[in-house]
């Protein structure tokens, strides 16, 4: 719950009363707290997987979302990595503003994972939702990238995340029954003797 997320990251902090480094899941989880009152703003994880010299890297950020603009909070060592201006017109140009702070910093952005809105209710035993969507900008081309920001920016304009979660539990539900009816009708046109192939017999 977040409320546990939020006692662990105080009292990394105030460990032996010194003045400890957090780490970025801690100052995302301290900037949902600072956050909670501005109940206007759409708060999100935001995730990145990225790669240099055959090493994989984590790091994660809030991101955020408010009357039609797109920023994030965060830390990192690198200035580039972390606070982002509210100021980015769609979701899109903020994940290329990242990718773009990575490449200088001559990393490689191999996946981005997008989580659902957190609840403003810091009392709340609600679960995080880290992981809603996912991307492999590597497997994507530039118009179906936007694409799913924009898919994801929709959602986030236009639902709770109760609504977001309920929505890609239905359409998984639909995706499995629809291969399951395909499934079906496979092996009944292989009975038949009906098989259609995508390659010359």
């Amino acid at each position: 719950s977040l409320q546990y997320f939020i006692w662990k990251a105080v009292v990394s902090t105030q460990s032996t009363g010194e003045a400890l480094p957090i780490k970025c899941l801690e100052a995302v989880v301290l900037a949902l707290y600072l956050t909670t009152d501005l109940v206007a703003i759409q708060r999100f994880p935001l995730a990145f997987k990225t790669s240099f010299e055959n090493n994989t890297y984590k790091h994660i950020v809030l991101g955020i979302y408010y009357n039609g603009k797109f920023g994030a909070l965060g830390l990192s060592r690198r200035d580039t990595l972390m606070y982002k201006d509210l100021k980015h017109d769609t979701l899109y140009e903020l994940l290329k503003d990242f990718i773009r702070s990575y490449k200088q910093c001559y990393h490689t952005v191999d996946r981005i994972k997008l989580g659902l809105p957190v609840n403003h209710d810091s009392q709340s035993m609600e679960v995080i939702m880290w992981k809603y969507s996912s991307m492999r900008c590597s497997k994507l081309s530039s118009k179906q990238f936007r694409s799913k920001c924009d898919t994801y920016s929709k959602q986030l304009r236009g639902q709770t995340a109760h609504q977001m979660k309920y929505c890609k539990e239905q359409l998984a539900v639909s995706d499995v029954s629809d291969r399951s009816s395909a499934g079906s009708s496979r092996s009944m046109s292989s009975k038949n003797g009906n098989v259609t192939r995508n390659e010359p017999a």
